[in-house]
């Protein structure tokens, strides 16, 4: 009797969770790398699922469009419980009212195909985030912003995967091939709920995005920052011969004074 009162009980760990977890619906200060940051919660469960997010940043008083992707194919998704999948823009350096429009996209199991139809269902959704960016509002801090596990950001994305798995022929599924040919079941009831704000952006998560960053602006060998392990590695033999130099100069004071 209780169970019938309780319905379907959803393993936690069955479920992958896909939010924004940054911007939320909120206000923050401008900023020029402002970052953006998708969570992958119980992320082993997309490692058969071939996922991928592609997401517009619009101007919603304006004419601007920032269209972005996240490459996923070679995520080693056993590797943490939550992947986060993020990228900086310059988009929101003044103040404005914003959108964050995200589709997710997955591959799934068909297991109800005919012995010819097709094994694959592509599926995907679409989610849209609001926020403004205003010059009285405190200094961009994303660890701050999410320490409060409450919050008006809208639902994101939950996907029951089951522990079922089919082998599908190159032959007949592209993304096959960034999963060992290996496609996942989805169960598709009960749908589990998510809660976005229950992922939080904590100091070594941030830490390890800043140093994304910095990686990738090295990589443009364009307006390097002087963090750049090539200019540091630049740097130190000049500190080096600038000490000589200052260590003779010192020497030959001395013999003078003498």
């Amino acid at each position: 009797m209780l169970a019938a009162c309780l319905g379907t009980v959803i393993n936690a760990s069955d479920v992958l969770e896909v939010n924004l977890v940054f911007p939320r619906n909120e206000t923050y200060a401008p900023n020029d790398t402002f970052p953006v940051v998708f969570a992958f919660k119980n992320s082993e469960r997309a490692r058969h699922l071939n996922p991928s997010i592609s997401y517009s940043l619009r101007d919603e008083d304006g004419d601007k469009v920032y269209n972005l992707w996240h490459e996923l194919h070679w995520v080693n998704w056993t590797d943490q419980e939550t992947y986060f999948a993020h990228k900086y823009s310059n988009a929101f350096s003044t103040e404005g009212r914003w959108s964050v429009l995200w589709t997710l996209s997955w591959d799934s199991c068909n297991v109800e195909s005919p012995e010819y139809g097709n094994e694959v269902i592509s599926n995907s959704t679409t989610k849209a985030t609001m926020f403004t960016t205003s010059n009285s509002a405190p200094k961009l801090d994303p660890v701050a912003a999410t320490a409060n596990k409450t919050c008006t950001g809208q639902p994101g994305v939950a996907i029951n995967v089951t522990d079922k798995t089919k082998s599908i022929s190159s032959a007949l599924w592209e993304g096959g091939k960034y999963t060992n040919h290996t496609c996942a079941v989805v169960a598709a009831s009960p749908t589990p709920s998510t809660n976005p704000c229950r992922t939080q952006i904590d100091k070594a998560t941030l830490a390890s995005m800043e140093a994304s960053k910095l990686a990738s602006y090295c990589d443009l060998h364009f307006n390097e920052p002087a963090e750049c392990p090539d200019k540091k590695s630049a740097a130190q033999p000049l500190a080096v011969a600038g000490l000589s130099c200052l260590l003779g100069l010192t020497g030959a004071l001395g013999f003078f004074l003498v």
